[in-house]
């Protein structure tokens, strides 16, 4: 009888432990395979060491751990990481370009302000629903060797200039919620 790897260490083990059922063929097996007898040698010193071992006592009771004590075996949370310098640097540069741009605008804008007739919100939508329903006419004739004639948009100076505005607003807002996003 040949003990498999798996099984060999299995029944040393038990042998070892005078729990095997198997012993007279054990030790027949061992006093005819110098490789078994040689891993049952190994398996007694192993053992031998580690009866040889002394005994620690604990320095703390885990029943008496505070929950400070505890806390230092639970994972640390990570920090958020900070980000890349030139990403803040780059987002710096817009935002005091947009608020350059803002600055130096406002004097023109505030000349054209009085001489510019401020139409009626009602008259901003009359105007736009016509320009696309013009717009939508001429797509409907639209004929693919020929470019259809769209026509181009009058558009105040301050609906421009409230448009760009908002726009630049938006993107300040976009930028910010993107940082942020990223900070987290």
């Amino acid at each position: 009888m040949h003990l498999t790897d798996h099984i060999s260490d299995v029944q040393l083990n038990e042998y070892l432990d005078n729990e095997s059922t198997e012993r007279t063929q054990i030790e027949t097996h061992l006093s005819v395979c110098d490789e078994c007898a040689a891993r049952f040698t190994a398996l007694k010193t192993l053992f031998a060491e580690i009866e040889s071992l002394p005994e620690l006592e604990l320095t703390h009771s885990l029943r008496e751990a505070s929950l400070w004590d505890a806390a230092r075996f639970l994972p640390t949370p990570s920090l958020p990481t900070k980000l890349p310098r030139w990403l803040t640097l780059t987002a710096t540069l817009q935002a005091v370009l947009a608020l350059i741009t803002v600055i130096v605008a406002a004097p023109f804008i505030s000349k054209l302000l009085p001489a510019i007739q401020m139409p009626s919100l009602t008259d901003l939508f009359l105007q736009l629903q016509s320009q696309w329903t013009i717009w939508l006419d001429a797509l409907s004739t639209f004929q693919l060797p020929t470019l259809p004639q769209i026509p181009t948009l009058e558009i105040s100076s301050l609906v421009l200039a409230l448009t760009l505005a908002g726009v630049s607003m938006l993107w300040l807002v976009g930028n910010g919620l993107l940082l942020r996003n990223q900070m987290k």
